[in-house]
């Protein structure tokens, strides 16, 4: 699946965009990132999913092949 990394995400990343073999629910991409990217747990923690361009509950189930968005909240004023 294609994961896309959205505003402080792509910042610490340094990527907007990598492929993954995964599947599985939302919440154990949500475990996955976190052991992958441990240092961005805070943050991995309180950001959405969107799957093709929606936005999903941690219990939708990835076949694999999906674009995957994780997008951080974003503050402003």
């Amino acid at each position: 699946m294609k994961l896309l990394y959205f505003a402080m995400l792509r910042e610490r990343l340094n990527r907007s965009e990598e492929e993954v073999e995964f599947e599985g629910t939302i919440a154990q991409l949500r475990d996955f990132l976190i052991n992958r990217y441990g240092e961005l747990e805070p943050l991995l923690k309180v950001s959405k999913f969107a799957v093709n361009e929606e936005y999903v509950e941690d219990s939708y189930f990835l076949k694999g092949g999906e674009r995957v968005a994780v997008i951080p909240p974003v503050s402003g004023g």
